[in-house]
């Protein structure tokens, strides 16, 4: 009899547990620290203003889940692009370009990466190095290694031309 009265309790008081709230907070301190928090009354008085809502809301089915960290609502319509008063559409700004160098030096970087994974490749499909273990090499993996394989000689040629520019540019 006891059991079936706490059973009872217990089923009884899950009704009466006020509704979770999915709210979190977001606010900044003065030194720059990022801090969260489900409760309003623990963010410090200064710093209230400056808090910011982060709602969860429930994606709707198919739909990725989103997060509006204290964004105002999005209008409905078309947004304007600014353009400026001149007329003119703008542009994206120029980004320099690469000097020798620099250009050698990412050239580098690939071309060590794709011997890397050349290697590995051939490690992993050689009976000497791996006799006991899978030397199955999935289909993407086979077409990637086929591809820096004939990839490979281009870049080290490409890789040899900047190298002869640099190399009188640092003589200076």
């Amino acid at each position: 009899m006891a059991l079936w009265l706490f059973g009872g309790t217990l089923a009884f008081s899950a009704f009466l547990a006020p509704p979770a709230s999915a709210d979190i907070y977001r606010w900044e301190d003065e030194s720059g620290g990022i801090h969260f928090t489900d409760d309003l009354s623990t963010i410090p008085a200064k710093h209230k203003r400056k808090a910011r809502e982060i709602q969860k809301t429930p994606p709707e089915a198919g739909q990725p889940s989103l997060s509006t960290m204290g964004a105002p609502p999005k209008p409905t319509g078309p947004s304007p692009s600014p353009r400026p008063s001149t007329g003119e559409t703008p542009g994206r700004p120029a980004i320099p370009e690469d000097d020798d160098a620099t250009l050698a030096e990412k050239l580098r970087a690939k071309v060590a990466a794709k011997e890397r994974f050349i290697r590995g490749v051939d490690e992993k499909r050689s009976v000497a190095t791996n006799p006991y273990r899978n030397r199955f090499v999935s289909p993407s993996d086979m077409e990637l290694y086929q591809k820096y394989k004939e990839e490979l000689p281009g870049d080290r040629e490409r890789l040899k031309g900047l190298e002869s520019r640099v190399a009188p540019a640092r003589e200076q």
